[in-house]
């Protein structure tokens, strides 16, 4: 379901599911993020839906239906996923309006400027990010990711079950959440 009213679609093609990962893994560490689908097009309104997640529950999403995440480690306007770790944690970057909300998800969505001057989506202050392991609608394989790394809930929390495929190891060798 999208908060825009439309439907959601569950399937997107291969070629183009791979084209979004790449575009999510294929940045520098400049530090610098643009691009994928984690950044709503010039002037156009962000889409966060909902999700089912086995284990973890209702959870949010981005346009691709993959699942968001936030870093238990950043709290205020403290960003700790930079450089390197935005190749493997792609942030939710804001270019048009906040999503618009239909009563699906409680929290309220606002934006941070990051270190890089982007500005990213935030849901009651948290940052939301995606994760470059996941590669189609239901999965959370980020999830409990260096214990810092949780799938967000409706009520705009985040989870704390294991859910489908997290880990306690790895992050891409970002120590799961900074560089």
């Amino acid at each position: 379901m999208r908060l825009n009213g439309q439907t959601r679609r569950t399937g997107l093609p291969t070629v183009a599911l791979a084209a979004l990962l790449l575009a999510a893994c294929g940045r520098g560490n400049s530090g610098t993020s643009s691009g994928g689908d984690s950044t709503s097009p010039p002037g156009t309104a962000l889409s966060v839906q909902t999700d089912s997640i086995s284990g973890i529950g209702t959870v949010l999403a981005n346009n691709a239906g993959l699942t968001l995440y936030h870093n238990t480690k950043e709290s205020g306007s403290t960003i700790v996923c930079t450089g390197g770790c935005v190749s493997v944690w792609p942030p939710v970057l804001v270019t048009g309006s906040l999503p618009h909300d239909t009563g699906m998800i409680k929290g309220t969505f606002g934006t941070i400027m990051r270190p890089d001057g982007s500005t990213q989506l935030t849901i009651n202050g948290m940052p939301l990010y995606t994760y470059s392991g996941d590669s189609a609608s239901g999965q959370a394989t980020g999830q409990g990711i260096q214990g810092v790394w949780f799938a967000v809930s409706t009520s705009g929390t985040t989870t704390s079950a294991t859910g489908s495929g997290g880990s306690s190891g790895g992050g891409g060798g970002y120590g799961g959440y900074g560089s």
